[in-house]
């Protein structure tokens, strides 16, 4: 079952990346943006939210303590703390 579902979410996105290319896409700018949103709520460890945000191990933990930044969060079946890009995103454009 998973595995169908992702076979069609796949082909789902590449048929709608295609008309965009086209021009004959009928998504609505907001629809677009409800997709976007979805494939950028992206789970990040520390490390690769370092990466991301260009910055230091100590740089990070300094921002989470100080509250620039929010504390990660627990998912089950991760041992490591996680932090949603799109979050990191918007606070880089505050």
């Amino acid at each position: 079952m998973k595995d169908q579902l992702k076979k069609l979410v796949v082909k789902l996105l590449y048929d709608t990346a295609e008309k965009i290319d086209n021009g004959t896409c009928s998504l609505s700018g907001e629809e677009l943006e409800d997709i976007a949103s979805v494939l950028l709520h992206t789970a990040l460890s520390k490390e690769e939210a370092c990466v991301y945000l260009n910055c230091s191990r100590a740089s990070f933990d300094n921002a989470v303590h100080d509250g620039l930044l929010p504390k990660g969060k627990k998912l089950r079946g991760r041992k490591e703390l996680i932090w949603y890009k799109d979050e990191l995103r918007n606070i880089l454009k505050r």
